[in-house]
């Protein structure tokens, strides 16, 4: 229903901005706004890591997080993004910036996305947080491969998107290489494959199998607050302390003994439940310890999350939660989709 009613809203900038003939001119629209916002695979950490899933170690994922930045650059394109990507969960380990651009290709049977890659990188560090960077973006800031562009498809209620076979090759002598860069979108998940193989024997060079992907979830953003000895002579406040999701997590001290606090939130799919197994869990720890002080499980669509303990209190609301909005309003305001 999502979908079908963002598309009639949609569907007079469609016939505006392609022809009228162009049969992938919504579902552009669609894998752009799907495309927009955060995305962590936290919760495939977990499982890996959770003796349970008896996953060995080197099959196990990096924890990465990436952020798809939509910018105003006219020059390159309608739907442009900029894309930057960490990893081990720490924000100045930043290992990818991308200028990403979505256009529909009819003759390619899809959507092509073309992947820039900036001369002078360290420029637009953190530039989702500072969109006028690209105020003055020319052709001269990135760079194209275009044998390496990603052609994407709607396959039932998701997108698939990947590279020609053995389209873009580098390297030299025994270290050529190809890339493999498949993608898996839908309105909540985004899936990928990442790696690059020998061109001599096809066998693997960095990354994960092919049959392995990177399962990142969207992100939910929260803004929380914690009141130590609310009750008590000089109470401790920490306002606009901001979490997310996907096992986002903050450290905070407490004044009065230095005791340190770390505020955790989990947009959980629980593997080994079967009845109900979808929650938000958020819970505060003393840094280091793996038990909670407290802690709450919550309907994963909770605009807000609060616990007290007597000796503190916390709560998180939904960025751009207010009090009578719809979750589809609220997801609007999120940035969300």
């Amino acid at each position: 229903m999502r979908v079908l009613l963002l598309a009639l809203l949609c569907a007079p900038l469609a016939a505006a901005a392609a022809p009228e003939n162009d049969p992938f001119a919504r579902d552009l629209l669609v894998l752009t706004d799907w495309f927009e916002g955060e995305f962590d695979n936290e919760e495939q950490r977990w499982f890996q890591a959770d003796p349970r899933s008896n996953t060995p170690e080197e099959e196990r994922h990096v924890r990465i997080h990436t952020t798809h930045k939509r910018i105003g650059a006219p020059d390159f394109g309608e739907h442009v993004f900029y894309v930057e990507e960490y990893t081990h969960g720490d924000p100045e380990r930043v290992y990818r910036q991308r200028l990403v651009i979505f256009s529909s290709a009819p003759e390619d049977g899809g959507i092509r996305m073309r992947q820039g890659f900036f001369n002078e990188p360290e420029r637009f560090l953190g530039a989702q947080h500072k969109p006028g960077l690209f105020d003055d973006l020319t052709a001269g800031d990135a760079f194209f491969l275009d044998e390496c562009d990603v052609y994407w498809k709607r396959v039932a209620g998701q997108f698939e998107g990947g590279m020609r076979p053995k389209a873009c090759v580098f390297g030299e002598g025994e270290l050529r290489r190809y890339s493999v860069h498949d993608l898996y979108l839908s309105e909540t998940k985004y899936w990928r494959v990442d790696s690059t193989f020998l061109v001599a024997d096809d066998s693997l060079h960095i990354g994960m199998p092919a049959d392995q992907p990177f399962e990142l979830r969207r992100v939910k953003r929260f803004t929380c607050g914690i009141t130590f000895d609310p009750r008590g002579p000089e109470p401790q406040e920490i306002a606009d302390i901001p979490l997310h999701s996907q096992g986002g997590s903050a450290d905070i001290t407490r004044i009065r003994d230095g005791q340190e606090f770390t505020l955790l939130m989990r947009d959980k799919e629980y593997p080994y439940y079967s009845t109900r197994p979808d929650f938000i869990y958020f819970s505060i720890r003393r840094k280091g310890e793996l038990a909670s002080v407290v802690f709450t499980v919550n309907d994963p669509d909770s605009r807000s999350l609060a616990v007290n303990t007597g000796d503190l209190v916390a709560s998180c609301f939904r960025d751009g939660y207010e009090f009578r909005e719809s979750l589809e309003e609220l997801a609007i305001a999120g940035g969300e989709r």
